[in-house]
């Protein structure tokens, strides 16, 4: 096999990796938001009481 083809399949798959990699990486920056939706509900319902909001008269 010619040395410079080696090199651009080589290439080609560092590339097609990177892209999945990042890919992974966006879908368990997902994954983490999920998880913590209930955490960040609750904070935003004791940062609404704080400020006063959602308070009956």
């Amino acid at each position: 096999m010619d040395r410079t083809k080696m090199i651009a399949d080589l290439c080609a798959v560092i590339d097609r990796m990177n892209v999945i990699i990042q890919a992974q990486a966006m879908e368990l920056a997902q994954h983490g938001a999920v998880v913590h939706a209930e955490e960040i509900a609750e904070v935003r319902q004791k940062y609404a009481r704080a400020i006063g909001e959602g308070v009956g008269p």
